[in-house]
């Protein structure tokens, strides 16, 4: 007998889109997800986003991430590197969440209504 599979909840964030992110993808301000629970901010960058948006998804990547070739490049614990985009979970740079003392960046697991935000480099002088 086998046993029944496990049914994860899903949850809704929405991800809002500045500059030049907005225009990659088709004046897009800010759409909503809906995932399963236990998905990572990760998880969102890299693959959900791109699915939705299949016909972007090598320049999504390169803008998003480091790349080598067009290969995302990771870090020693295996997390993708980001470029010089700035991403907020609910006001708070992915840096500056603390979690059990820790500090997650893109291992951040999402939560119901969480607010993203991807805001480009800014230079000035």
């Amino acid at each position: 007998m086998t046993k029944p599979r496990e049914r994860r909840s899903t949850l809704r964030v929405n991800l809002r889109l500045f500059a030049s992110l907005r225009e990659l993808l088709g004046n897009i301000r800010e759409e909503e997800y809906e995932v399963e629970e236990g998905t990572t901010l990760k998880d969102l960058l890299l693959s959900h986003v791109p699915q939705r948006h299949s016909n972007i998804t090598k320049n999504w990547k390169e803008w998003i991430f480091e790349t080598d070739g067009h290969k995302v490049k990771f870090d020693e614990q295996g997390s993708p590197v980001l470029s010089y985009y700035l991403i907020l979970v609910n006001g708070k740079s992915i840096n500056s969440i603390s979690e059990d003392g820790k500090h997650p960046g893109l291992a951040y697991q999402l939560k119901e209504g969480d607010d993203l935000a991807i805001l480009p480099p800014v230079g000035g002088g």
